[in-house]
């Protein structure tokens, strides 16, 4: 009798664990198909880097069969991993956030094969962006660094610059380094992607990147780009930009880059960002003419434009509206500046003050 009793009890054991895992397998009908289009998107990149494709984070990540911590662990994929996003969901219970993603790993036979699973959504990267180098495979990768924000305390921003193997192995890193950067906690900014600046024509500079952010819902909003060099193995931020402002008032620095276009031409583009050149409000070019005058030869130029603006108002306090109902705004201070590219750093050449502040 005791025998009998024990093995029924087994039974229902044997029952229960399989009821749980059947539970469990069926338990994903919270993953959604991932649609990259349903995340905004700010000049035509994915806003927070809300890309399909995307890379694990510096550390090693596991892959689960289920989206259950407690479910079968079915691999561990190394840092850097190329992957690509298929579903997304937070689990209505333990309110963990899961992807479901497509990434490749070698078998035994050193052979790439498809596979898919499971991970918690922490370790993805936040923008990436192809390198060029000869003869390497480079790619950036910005992620959230572990060091936080002095004042929000709240993750930083890292870019890595990680190098491939070009043979076989070409998915796997060969080096990498990272570089925290200096603009404050990603969740400060309610947008920002990372993009890279093409055809760029300054010196010795092949990979130079921009990380575009956005500030505020309501005015006064503000926004900005960081200019970030890769040269000779370093990451260095070498210049930062940004721009504020409502009805009344605006505070703008602009950072023009050297590109190159057809038959050599070379034109000074505002943020180096030529799928943007085209203002369509005022339907004008976002350039500004080469002046030889100020002794810097264009591929070693860059300009930076710092302007300051105010309301005009009548006797009254009133802003003065021009027939097409807009603020006339009266410049309060503008400086040029220019920076000379030597292959390694960029330093300031010149100063032109156009116009100063008025101090009350």
């Amino acid at each position: 009798m005791k025998a009998v009793i024990i093995n029924f009890l087994i039974f229902l054991l044997l029952t229960g664990i399989k009821t749980s895992a059947q539970q469990v397998a069926a338990d994903t009908s919270f993953m959604q198909t991932y649609i990259a289009n349903n995340y905004d998107k700010v000049d035509g990149f994915f806003d927070k880097g809300k890309s399909p494709e995307r890379t694990t984070t510096d550390k090693n990540t596991i892959v689960y069969a289920l989206p259950n911590l407690q479910g079968k662990q079915i691999d561990h994929i190394l840092a850097f991993t190329p992957i690509v996003l298929l579903k997304e969901g937070k689990h209505l219970k333990t309110k963990n956030n899961w992807i479901k993603i497509q990434y490749e790993a070698q078998n035994e036979k050193g052979i790439y094969i498809e596979k898919q699973g499971y991970i918690i959504d922490k370790n993805l990267s936040i923008g990436n962006v192809n390198g060029n180098i000869e003869n390497e495979n480079l790619e950036f990768i910005l992620i959230k660094s572990p060091l936080l924000d002095a004042d929000l305390k709240m993750p930083k921003f890292r870019l890595n610059a990680v190098h491939r193997f070009t043979d076989l192995n070409y998915k796997q890193v060969k080096s990498s380094n990272g570089y925290d950067l200096s603009i404050g906690a990603i969740d400060y900014y309610n947008h920002f992607y990372l993009s890279a600046v093409y055809n760029n024509a300054l010196k010795q500079m092949p990979n130079l990147l921009r990380l575009y952010w956005h500030h505020g819902e309501s005015c006064p909003e503000s926004e900005g780009n960081v200019f970030i060099a890769y040269a000779n193995g370093k990451i260095s931020e070498i210049i930062n930009a940004s721009s504020t402002g409502e009805g009344g008032f605006y505070e703008s620095t602009k950072v023009y880059i050297p590109l190159k276009f057809n038959k050599s031409k070379i034109l000074l583009v505002e943020n180096g960002d030529s799928e943007n050149m085209l203002d369509s409000y005022n339907g004008t070019l976002k350039t500004i003419p080469y002046s030889k005058d100020c002794g810097i030869p264009i591929e070693q130029l860059i300009v930076v434009i710092e302007e300051d603006a105010e309301g005009k108002t009548d006797v009254e306090g009133n802003f003065i509206e021009n027939k097409d109902k807009e603020i006339v705004m009266e410049i309060t201070r503008k400086i040029i500046r220019y920076y000379k590219w030597d292959g390694y750093k960029l330093q300031e050449a010149k100063k032109v003050v156009i116009k100063q502040r008025k101090e009350n």
